[in-house]
């Protein structure tokens, strides 16, 4: 089974690059982030032709997250939850859960925090990652399965960019937020990209700015975390690099997980 996490920046613009990508990859669920649309808009019959339900919590213009997931998987007894994080009417978490498979699929955009001048803007962030802990906490505790994936917006490692020093007054790779990250991280759960790749090895973003892609100037931004009690059913990780290549692409590239 394979399931993939990628910020589409703006879902209904980038069709083209999802069906290609799709039929490619085939994979059972995904995570889409910033759909920048309210769920009445979302393009639900794109998702169904090619054999999908979508479930959205979406937010005009801005943030906005969905889950897909392959008909063949949904039963009756499944449930979705967008009440928790979403503090402020902000679209930046859903969770699926999936009674066939028995897991909790978490799909989240955290707060980007710039500019630090608006402490406002950077205090919601924190506050907003203060949310998921407490959140994440009480599943750990009742030892669910737990698969949490999405645009964090933190630059955990310090080589999760070509030059740190530049960032490290900007919102992601601001010290407290990367505290907090790795505080989700100690409550059990595992950073699977690390398992598969040395930091600074891969990417998950490269701004449309400055010639980035074509620089290589890359950020890890995107993550795919698992509770404990899964990690023996991973089977792969990886991402695809080559959609952002690709004609009006985001700026984001899909990452994925492959397990049983």
């Amino acid at each position: 089974m394979l399931l993939a996490s990628w910020n589409i920046n703006s879902v209904r613009i980038r069709l083209g690059i999802l069906d290609l990508w799709i039929k490619k990859r085939n994979p059972e669920i995904f995570f889409l982030q910033e759909i920048k649309c309210e769920a009445i808009d979302f393009p639900y019959n794109f998702f169904k032709k090619l054999g999908y339900e979508s479930y959205v919590f979406g937010q005009k213009g801005r943030n906005g997250v969905a889950i897909i997931v392959k008909k063949n998987i949904i039963e009756k007894e499944d449930t979705i939850n967008i009440d928790n994080l979403n503090i402020e009417g902000q679209a930046r978490f859903i969770e699926y859960y999936s009674k066939k498979l028995e897991i909790y699929f978490c799909n989240i955009y955290a707060p980007n925090g710039n500019p630090l001048s608006n402490h406002e803007k950077f205090n919601f962030k924190v506050k907003w990652y203060d949310n998921l802990k407490e959140y994440l906490s009480k599943h750990i505790k009742n030892e669910k399965k737990i698969i949490i994936a999405g645009d964090f917006n933190v630059l955990e490692n310090e080589k999760d960019v070509k030059d740190f020093d530049n960032w490290s007054e900007d919102a992601l790779g601001k010290l407290i937020i990367r505290k907090k990250f790795r505080k989700i991280l100690g409550l059990g759960f595992t950073n699977i990209v690390r398992q598969y790749y040395e930091p600074g090895k891969i990417f998950s973003f490269w701004d449309y700015q400055k010639a980035a892609w074509q620089r290589n100037y890359g950020l890890l931004i995107d993550h795919i975390l698992c509770s404990p009690n899964l990690l023996e059913s991973i089977i792969s990780f990886g991402s695809d690099h080559e959609m952002r290549g690709k004609e009006r692409p985001s700026d984001h590239i899909p990452i994925w997980m492959e397990f049983n």
